[in-house]
């Protein structure tokens, strides 16, 4: 399996369309910076947080592109021809996946780490852990993003269905996130002049409550926005579902890889 990372880690160091996205990464955490500044936030903290959301539809298109040029230019099958086993096919694109959101997390990281810490403020403990725990999620958006792209051979869709993915995650977790966040109870003013405390109806309890919780920490985006917006769920849990997310993608991406007919 060496030899296939290396073949695509040469790839990556060639290809325009990562760097550029590096790039775009950059600019990105450029502005959150220039908007910390302006806002005189004391803290670098919600810049480095958010970096899991543009990072993951980065990767989405590069992913897509990077796999789906692979089968176009008959590089998988070239790979099957010579004696690799679509195991270690597989196993060395996801390794090279991971890498490349690794290297993007990076890429926004560096106006962070070059201007953000001097201007604004070193950041928090917990929000380097929420990094830390970030990448893990990247990681479970990337392993997704890889399954999509080694069954679905056209990259052109492949790169459609893993954007319209991780937008539609994106909202589904809004949504959860939303619920979630809705007060138990909220101020009213009576017809005295006074206030009162009224149950809010839209509050989700009980049950309910803890199926949603749940749903949101399972989901990559709805880590991703809990990172930006307040995390209410242990990290260490978290951390345990981007792990579960990364096993099941890959092991189900494996076994459909393994039969999939390749011409």
């Amino acid at each position: 399996m060496n030899r296939l990372l290396i073949a695509n880690f040469m790839r990556v160091k060639k290809n325009k369309l990562f760097w550029a996205l590096c790039g775009v990464m950059s600019l990105v955490s450029l502005f959150m910076i220039v908007n910390a500044i302006v806002n005189n936030d004391s803290q670098i903290d919600n810049a480095m947080c958010m970096f899991v959301i543009p990072v993951e539809i980065a990767a989405a298109v590069f992913i897509s592109i990077f796999f789906g040029t692979e089968y176009g230019d008959g590089t998988i099958r070239n790979k099957l021809v010579v004696g690799h086993d679509r195991r270690q096919i597989y196993f060395a694109n996801s390794i090279t996946a991971a890498a490349s959101g690794l290297v993007l997390s990076a890429a926004y990281m560096l106006p962070i780490v070059i201007l953000g810490f001097p201007a604004v403020a070193l950041p928090t403990v917990e929000a380097v852990k929420i990094v830390a725990v970030g990448v893990l999620t990247l990681f479970a958006f990337c392993s997704l993003f890889t399954m999509v792209s080694m069954i679905y051979s056209n990259k052109a869709g492949a790169t459609v269905v893993n954007l319209v993915l991780a937008f539609l995650l994106l909202i589904a977790a809004s949504w959860l996130c939303a619920k979630l966040m809705a007060p138990e109870f909220y101020t009213a003013h009576g017809t005295g002049g006074g206030s009162e405390y009224v149950r809010n109806p839209n509050y989700v309890s009980g049950i309910a409550r803890t199926i949603l919780q749940t749903l949101c920490d399972l989901l990559p985006s709805g880590q991703a926005i809990q990172f930006s917006m307040g995390v209410s769920s242990p990290l260490w849990a978290l951390s345990l579902y981007s792990m579960g997310v990364c096993a099941v993608c890959t092991a189900a991406g494996v076994v459909v890889f393994y039969k999939k007919d390749i011409k």
